[in-house]
């Protein structure tokens, strides 16, 4: 059973999910579609993953082959921005879920541990 993310971590990680929300190329358009209102209502949406992305980076055991981050929660806040942009809507949650999951493993799949 995975322990509770540590609350720095959650910090952290809804900090890098807005820098890929504000950095992607579709944020102007996203933010122009979003149908449930403005940026504190896309950020907020945004954060709810953030405690699941940080119980991953906090109990995961395998070698770290780059920068979680940088490569996991910013893509994935980017990937939502652009989901956004083409709906008018956040993506369901089980969705969002999902993708996680699969920028976790191609990050992991890399192997290596390179700091």
């Amino acid at each position: 059973m995975s322990n509770l993310p540590r609350v720095d971590t959650v910090a952290m990680t809804a900090a890098f999910l807005a820098i890929g929300l504000i950095e992607s190329a579709d944020y102007d358009l996203a933010l122009a579609k979003y149908r449930e209102g403005g940026q504190i209502e896309m950020v907020g949406a945004l954060s709810n993953y953030a405690p699941l992305i940080a119980t991953i980076f906090d109990n995961e055991t395998r070698d770290f082959p780059g920068v979680f981050h940088y490569e996991v929660t910013e893509e994935f806040g980017d990937w939502l921005i652009k989901s956004l942009a083409a709906t008018g809507e956040l993506p369901d949650s089980l969705v969002g879920i999902k993708k996680i999951g699969e920028f976790v493993e191609a990050f992991f799949s890399q192997g290596g541990n390179h700091g």
